[in-house]
């Protein structure tokens, strides 16, 4: 009995790591069984069939020890016991895992994988559906002949291999890019983009009614302001990726922070399934990763449209930017800040490097933050027995210190070369969101100590401040002719209570943000052609390439997928300048340099 149960729990086991393995195949299209079926069995089905087989053998063997579980006089099939039970278990897990990464990765993955995958999903619910019919018929009428139901099983079994393999499609061939000369174009507008995440519409309603950002309130009474939609994954990587190229990540590539390799395999693999405790594979040595790199995107951005029409860009700090591209202008990796002690990593860092001195005179250190800022953030007076949090590794290392570095490197940068085109991105709210939200709203968590809240509930609010500082900085030095984008890719919102229970059982306990649910971002516009209290009408963020290239007098490309937001600017200005087309903008640039990911120190962790 014992032998036959676990040979039941066995296959059962296969049913699901074979799923598990076709659900890696759709959400990486160009990989194929033919050439890595040695790497995908060996890293992926066998540890998930030893791991689900002890799983279900041992499900089995508690509930042969129930005397009240409910149990068939014979079991479905002769020699298999259990088996019904563990096939159906096996499907509904199946089944929730493909519906999880459909909804996870549905931008990420082509339209074609996307429609087989849902297919798919169906399928085993269906399966596992059959499965439940099969045992409520063998519950209800135990003396009924087993015939047909243990042909459905069989049948149902089969199929959650069977039909997910077969609704697969095959890889497409990318289209040949379209021919495109450029010529210099004298921009109608200068751009100058600001990037800051963790915001979202109701923190930058409440705070410009509490005000405490008056240069928010400024932006938003003399130019435009809205909610922007964001998508999943709500990492830095995809969504600025996105914001920067008008495209969707199944489109430029850049899924995530990282790429996977799996043992005995030389491709990279972009995604591996969400929930299926890919963690332990890379504990056990079977997968490895490698972060992303400007060689990731598959798609041009902004400054490669740019510098093809002889506009010269400046770009600081933006995700996805190490090793720097050789653009016309300026390029600062956002690695700087953790390559600068090294002198031939920290050159690395920079494009061109004839001010590197300069750049890294302007590097702040942890330990160089000056006390009496940081005195703003937490008050040092209030004690906190047992306190867990790492604030000064959360606000200091990572927010403070990187935020500063950057923001006065960029000030350097900007004024030396004066570029049309300007980006930098701030990412401390979103660290200081991520460990600081339960002392933000206190009311949404409701176990929050006095003396807690007294030591750190100014702590979001006030970095917000920050920010609206530095922006206010760039809205007073506006020139004629230029124009502020300041954009949030996501906001941010208190972790749901079962992610506080999983999180309790971790190191990172003391986080208290998210945005795995991807909240809507923000984004403000103010300038010249930008029309006063205007807001923008379901913006996403696929929008924001669009409108800065039509903004600087270039045509938007037929093949992104965002609009131009000419809600947000005055009739005059669009009356005089028509939205333009081409085709695409992929023949215009080089190709992003060779990066050597495997060798990048970690950046800070975002959703999983």
């Amino acid at each position: 009995m014992l032998l036959r149960s676990i040979a039941s729990a066995a296959v059962a086991a296969a049913i699901l790591a074979a799923d598990l393995v076709l659900l890696t195949l759709f959400l990486n299209p160009e990989t194929t069984l033919r050439r890595d079926g040695p790497a995908l069995l060996l890293s992926l089905f066998l540890p998930y069939l030893l791991l689900a087989t002890a799983g279900f053998a041992l499900g089995a063997l508690a509930g042969a020890g129930f005397r009240a579980w409910p149990r068939a006089p014979r079991p479905l099939l002769p020699g298999l016991p259990w088996f019904g039970s563990l096939t159906f278990v096996s499907l509904l897990a199946a089944a929730g895992l493909f519906w999880l990464n459909l909804l996870s990765y549905r931008h990420s993955v082509p339209a074609e994988s996307l429609r087989g995958l849902a297919a798919s999903a169906a399928a085993l619910t269906a399966a596992a559906l059959v499965m439940v019919a099969v045992g409520l018929d063998a519950w209800l009428f135990p003396l009924r002949s087993r015939g047909v139901a243990a042909a459905l099983v069989v049948l149902a079994a089969a199929g959650g291999v069977v039909l997910p393999l077969a609704l697969r499609p095959a890889p497409l061939a990318a289209a040949a890019p379209f021919p495109l000369a450029g010529e210099t174009v004298a921009p109608l507008r200068r751009v100058l983009l600001i990037g800051l995440d963790g915001i979202g519409p109701e923190q930058v309603r409440d705070g410009v009614a509490k005000g405490g950002l008056p240069a928010f309130a400024q932006i938003l009474r003399r130019g435009a302001g809205g909610p922007l939609a964001t998508m999943r994954p709500t990492q830095g990587p995809p969504v600025w990726t996105t914001i920067v190229t008008g495209r969707r990540p199944r489109d430029h590539g850049v899924k995530g922070f990282a790429t996977y390799r799996l043992r005995g395999s030389a491709r990279s693999f972009d995604l591996l399934p969400r929930g299926a405790l890919v963690g332990l594979l890379e504990r056990a040595g079977l997968v490895s990763t490698a972060a992303v790199t400007s060689a990731s995107r598959r798609r041009r951005a902004l400054w490669n449209e740019l510098n093809a029409f002889g506009i010269s860009t400046g770009v600081v700090r933006l995700w996805g930017t190490f090793p720097p591209e050789r653009v016309q202008g300026f390029m600062l990796s956002n690695y700087f800040h953790l390559l600068h002690r090294d002198p031939a990593r920290a050159a690395e860092s920079l494009y061109p490097r004839d001010l590197l001195p300069e750049i890294e005179a302007r590097v702040v250190e942890p330990a160089e933050v000056d006390p009496a800022l940081v005195s703003e953030f937490v008050d040092p007076s209030a004690e906190v027995p047992g306190d867990r949090l790492p604030w000064r590794r959360e606000l200091v290392e990572r927010a403070l210190a990187p935020d500063l570095t950057y923001q006065r490197a960029g000030a350097v940068l900007r004024a030396a070369y004066d570029p049309p085109f300007f980006a930098t991105y701030f990412y401390g709210l979103d660290v200081v969101g991520h460990a600081f939200m339960r002392y933000a709203e206190p009311d949404r968590f409701g176990d929050v100590r006095p003396d807690e809240l007294r030591r750190y509930g100014r702590v979001v609010d006030r970095y917000a401040a920050l920010l609206s500082q530095w922006v206010g900085e760039a809205v007073r030095g506006l020139r004629p002719g230029e124009v502020l984008i300041v954009v949030s890719g996501y906001g941010m919102e208190p972790l749901p209570l079962w992610r506080r229970a999983v999180e309790s059982l971790r190191r990172d306990a003391f986080r208290s943000g998210s945005h795995g649910g991807a909240p809507d971002g923000f984004l403000m516009a103010v300038g010249d052609g930008v029309k006063a209290g205007a807001t923008p009408r379901d913006a996403s963020i696929l929008d924001v390439a669009p409108t800065i290239l039509y903004l600087m007098g270039l045509p938007v490309a037929r093949d992104m997928d965002g609009r131009v937001l000419t809600e947000i600017l005055e009739e005059d200005f669009t009356l005089a300048h028509p939205v333009t087309f081409i085709p695409s903008y992929e023949s215009l640039a080089v190709t992003p340099p060779a990066a050597r990911g495997s060798e990048l120190p970690p950046l800070p962790d975002e959703e999983p």
